[in-house]
């Protein structure tokens, strides 16, 4: 249950709105950030109790527990500031009206930041990544959607100051895209990037649209994480390497050329064969 409240919590916090005017709201399903922080809400429950254990507390990490102190002391600063708001110093409220400002902002940070630590890390959290878009329902309009979206990540990754390669780049025919694939590496850049995978909807007036009717397009996104490099080494008798050759009546090449291939490999059974016109051995 706690599992899937904070996924759903991330999921709705990583939620962007759809790029264009005359968007539609569109709601995430899941608690907004202020109910689930809220005296009683499932989140503040749940940090309260973690609170009265230390032990387990400290499990999930010593961050988790700076950030969560943070918050609680940045709460009762807040409380304590907004006495002033009563004060009969004109200045004096003003200067607190300014402080509150800036402590609601701090504190909607610190709650962003504490449903991030508690999602489970993975293993592919330090990897690079290959982002794939490709255009949706929509028709051309998709296409224009997706186009900004590429572009989005490609900025997103030089504000990270992340590597961005493009590797294929298929456009349209107005200025959009049909599919495109890139190469993202940086710091955790598949933990930024990982929740970006799915269906993306946008709701606007297209550039192609006279008469001002909305349009809803679609673009889908994969986010796949880069495998580590490793050294595989293959011992050469762990291999049986078997070779045909052409049979039948006359010609030169008959019975004396290797025309095919079929190589096993024993411990596993998994078996690779080629067969072309005239293919050696040693080529393999």
């Amino acid at each position: 249950m706690r599992s899937r409240l904070l996924w759903g919590a991330a999921r709705c916090l990583w939620a962007r709105p759809a790029i264009g005017p005359a968007r539609r709201p569109i709601s995430c399903g899941s608690p907004p950030l202020e109910e689930l922080f809220a005296h009683g809400g499932l989140l503040r429950t749940f940090l309260e109790r973690q609170a009265g254990s230390e032990a387990q507390l400290h499990e999930r990490g010593p961050e988790l527990v700076a950030v969560a102190r943070l918050l609680s002391e940045k709460e009762q600063e807040l409380q304590e500031t907004q006495r002033l708001l009563h004060d009969n110093n004109e200045d004096l409220r003003k200067l607190a009206e300014n402080e509150i400002t800036l402590c609601q902002k701090e504190i909607t940070q610190l709650k962003h930041q504490i449903i991030l630590l508690l999602i489970p890390s993975e293993e592919t959290d330090e990897s690079d990544l290959i982002v794939e878009v490709t255009a949706g329902v929509g028709g051309q309009e998709a296409m224009l959607f997706t186009s900004e979206i590429f572009d989005m990540y490609q900025q997103y990754a030089a504000f990270k100051r992340w590597h961005f390669e493009t590797l294929e780049y298929f456009p349209s025919e107005i200025g959009g895209l049909r599919h495109a694939s890139a190469s993202i590496g940086g710091s955790a850049a598949y933990k930024h990037m990982k929740f970006e995978g799915g269906v993306h909807r946008v709701q606007r007036v297209p550039k192609t649209e006279k008469h001002g009717r909305i349009h809803t397009s679609t673009m889908t996104v994969a986010v796949l994480p880069q495998p580590a490099e490793i050294n595989l080494v293959i011992n050469p008798k762990d291999l049986r390497i078997d070779t045909k050759r052409a049979s039948g009546a006359g010609g030169q090449h008959v019975n004396t050329t290797d025309s095919a291939v079929r190589i096993v490999h024993l411990p596993t059974g998994r078996r690779k064969s080629m067969r072309k016109k005239r293919i050696f051995l040693d080529y393999i």
